[in-house]
């Protein structure tokens, strides 16, 4: 972290509660410096300028003050994008949450990750667009993640706990998933629900490891 007390990075809020009697605790996952929490003093004021801001799963470039603590103040800030398509639907923000929670676990402060902060972006916008259905976002996402952590999915390892074998889909997501990189391509084909399944179950078992 510079050594300056005001500056600006672009972040997204993973994370919103409570702060006194008119204020917000943000956690933000931002570019440059990674997990970050953040006072937002007054954003639960009506007319606060800061009010989009401090909304959960707002993309902004954001102005932050650092004291002495090490807690950041938000003083301001440009919305970039707060996915408002999110709130349309329960499934869209369920799979957000979903996705947010995971990332609460394993983001680190002063550790920027830009390639699971573009990969976070790109899930959130195909869900709030509409463009895919949340389920099938979440799961990729997910699968993605772990492999960026370094829990590449084994197919004969997963047969064997299961007892089974998987899918001829599924293998082949799989493999897609691993070439893939984190932008649009990465979303680019179909399954079926059976196939669906499989790589959900998949991503649960997965998550579950890279979380605990």
């Amino acid at each position: 972290m510079s050594a300056e007390r005001h500056f600006k990075t672009e972040g997204i809020v993973l994370k919103e509660s409570p702060l006194g009697e008119n204020g917000k605790l943000l956690v933000i996952f931002s570019r440059e410096y990674g997990k970050m929490t953040a006072a937002a003093k007054g954003v639960r004021k009506p007319g606060s300028a800061m009010i989009q801001l401090a909304q959960l799963f707002a993309y902004s470039e954001l102005e932050l003050y650092r004291g002495n603590s090490g807690l950041y103040t938000l003083t301001g800030g440009t919305l970039i994008e707060p996915f408002r398509g999110l709130s349309e639907d329960y499934d869209r923000i369920r799979a957000a949450g979903t996705m947010s929670s995971v990332l609460l676990k394993i983001i680190q402060e002063e550790l920027p990750d830009e390639e699971t902060l573009r990969l976070f972006l790109n899930s959130l916008y195909l869900i709030a667009a509409g463009r895919r259905r949340p389920d099938f976002v979440r799961c990729v996402f997910l699968l993605k993640l772990t492999q960026y952590q370094g829990l590449q999915p084994d197919p004969g390892e997963i047969e064997r706990q299961w007892g089974k074998p998987l899918l001829s889909g599924t293998r082949a997501a799989l493999r897609h998933l691993s070439e893939a990189d984190g932008g649009d391509s990465l979303f680019g084909f179909g399954v079926s629900e059976d196939v669906l399944s499989e790589l959900a179950g998949i991503a649960s078992m997965l998550s579950h490891e890279m979380t605990n």
